[in-house]
């Protein structure tokens, strides 16, 4: 049994369940919304629920304008989650899991410590990345790193109309995480898995296993086959792998 949409704009509300006990939720990686986690429903059984974040500036909230604060983003999503009823486990990737981590430390000071956290593709939170500033490039330039960052079908940028109306939002995203300085704070104590893939030149696992140092839980990762976006490849066993590390939970 579904519950009916709420006016919350944070979250796709489609595949929640009155029946879950805890709550998943998946950040998106620069460029990215809660669509791209939309396929991971249908190996969602259960108490746990698939909640995929939509942040502003993009799908259904398009018209609202896109945040390059991360810190005020982390402030707000911390504040919608802590008022749920079910338990948090928070999954991000690339740019998704250093919005997740700081999400993370921000329920931890409000007494609502998350159960797990999971973590693709991108190095750990004192590593900065990119090396350089790419969001203020010129048009062209910034289409190519794109390209090269491969988070959007090649389709997309065939149509220099679309590319307009997305270019606000991605330029956003890119200035937020490159402007990103992990800030002093606790340490996690929720358990944190890692997977990252093993041809990511900007990710190899000596930047990934750092990870485990932000918490004193336990820490695991994984290497699988793949680019900066395996986890398009891999999101059936990553899914699998979730699930299994919280039924000890």
């Amino acid at each position: 049994m579904s519950i009916p949409q709420t006016t919350a704009p944070w979250f796709d509300q489609r595949f929640r369940s009155v029946t879950a006990t805890h709550s998943l939720y998946c950040f998106p990686f620069a460029g990215g919304s809660a669509t791209y986690y939309a396929a991971w429903e249908k190996y969602f059984t259960g108490r746990i629920e698939l909640v995929p974040v939509q942040l502003p500036g993009r799908g259904a909230r398009m018209a609202e304008q896109p945040v390059s604060d991360l810190a005020g983003l982390a402030d707000d999503l911390a504040e919608v989650i802590a008022g749920e009823p079910t338990e948090t486990v928070l999954f991000g990737h690339s740019m998704g899991a250093i919005l997740a981590f700081e999400v993370a430390r921000r329920l931890k000071t409000a007494g609502r410590p998350v159960r797990h956290l999971f973590v693709t593709g991108r190095p750990a939170p004192p590593i900065v990345r990119p090396r350089e500033p790419v969001s203020d490039l010129p048009r062209a330039e910034f289409i190519e790193m794109l390209r090269d960052y491969g988070a959007a079908d090649n389709a997309v940028f065939e149509h220099d109309d679309l590319l307009d109306l997305l270019m606000p939002m991605l330029r956003a995203d890119f200035s937020m995480i490159e402007r990103y300085r992990m800030a002093p704070g606790p340490q996690l104590s929720c358990p944190v898995t890692a997977w990252c893939g093993d041809s990511d030149p900007g990710v190899p696992p000596s930047a990934m296993a750092p990870w485990g140092e932000q918490t004193s839980g336990a820490f695991a990762l994984s290497v699988l086959p793949g680019g900066h976006f395996f986890l398009t490849e891999h999101h059936a066993r990553i899914v699998r792998e979730a699930h299994a590390a919280l039924r000890g939970v």
